[in-house]
């Protein structure tokens, strides 16, 4: 294989399966006898190949929701911030989470799931950029679309409900609430990518999440400013796209992706759940628009 045909791979870091799999047995142990989790449909997850995980975010809870219910290693991004204290830091390293500069954009985060996808990993994704405030599942960003039109790969809607009432914005500790996780039927490239697919996905995410639609605000309310926080799906593309060309292969760009706030464990290799192998890419997050451009979630 050539030097131009290899994957560019920012970053690597230390995973360790022991503390991997301690943590998912203590979070998945709480998570039963405080929140009473439970999960459906889980088997719906393909048990191979790239998959994108999109699910609704309203709570801090989520990606440890995702990840325990999952069959599968599941790949997040995660704001740098989250690791501002040592012991933390030193847990999410063992833990493979990936760290993104929220500030940065999000070209490198772009890069990194789509390289992730096209490995045939599983990557979890929370389109809405960031938490609901009132469980409502918000207007999906770009990075669903973006993802799934450049690696091809199959969706899987998931709803999560509960963790909004179990934790949700300003509380302190979470409370004990019921919270049920939802895997929806898999939805090919071609569906999401069809004209208003992305909406019915977002549809499917409510109705699986048993919450409703948040309403979209009218464009003519956005502020100027407001608007120029948005960096549009189309140049984010192009970028990635001039980033990723023959000549430019080499030159990683230094400015990294916003991260969707959510602890996340780092794309692994393949591998039943609770044995991922050591070492992954490192660069969501928010790719799709909790960072600075479109992919998703801010946990």
């Amino acid at each position: 294989m050539s030097g131009a045909d290899k994957l560019v791979r920012l970053q690597t870091v230390r995973r360790s399966v022991f503390w991997w799999t301690v943590s998912r047995f203590l979070v998945l142990v709480f998570s039963k006898v405080w929140f009473r989790v439970r999960c459906e449909g889980a088997d719906k997850l393909p048990k191979e190949g790239g998959v994108l995980l999109v699910a609704n975010h309203s709570s801090y809870l989520d990606p440890g929701m995702v990840g325990i219910t999952a069959t599968r290693w599941v790949g997040f991004l995660a704001q740098a911030g989250l690791a501002s204290l040592a012991p933390c830091r030193w847990w999410l390293s063992q833990v493979g989470v990936t760290l993104i500069d929220r500030d940065a954009p999000s070209k490198q985060a772009m890069r990194l799931i789509s390289e992730c996808l096209k490995a045939g990993e599983v990557v979890g994704l929370f389109p809405e950029g960031t938490r609901s405030k009132d469980g409502s599942v918000g207007v999906f960003k770009g990075g669903v679309e973006f993802l799934v039109r450049r690696t091809k790969t199959t969706v899987v809607p998931i709803g999560i409900d509960g963790s909004h009432r179990a934790y949700p914005r300003g509380a302190w500790f979470p409370r004990p609430r019921k919270i049920v996780v939802r895997y929806g039927e898999p939805w090919t490239a071609e569906q999401v990518l069809a004209e208003g697919g992305v909406e019915a996905l977002r549809q499917k995410v409510a109705e699986l999440a048993g919450l409703p639609l948040a309403e979209q605000a009218p464009e003519a309310s956005q502020d100027a400013a407001g608007q120029a926080a948005v960096v549009p799906v189309a140049a984010t593309m192009a970028a990635v796209a001039k980033a990723e060309s023959p000549e430019n292969r080499e030159n990683v760009p230094a400015d990294a992706g916003h991260p969707a706030n959510s602890p996340v464990q780092q794309c692994p290799p393949e591998g039943s759940v609770g044995h991922p192998s050591k070492g992954s890419a490192t660069d969501s997050v928010d790719p799709s628009s909790s960072t600075s451009a479109p992919a998703g979630g801010e946990a």
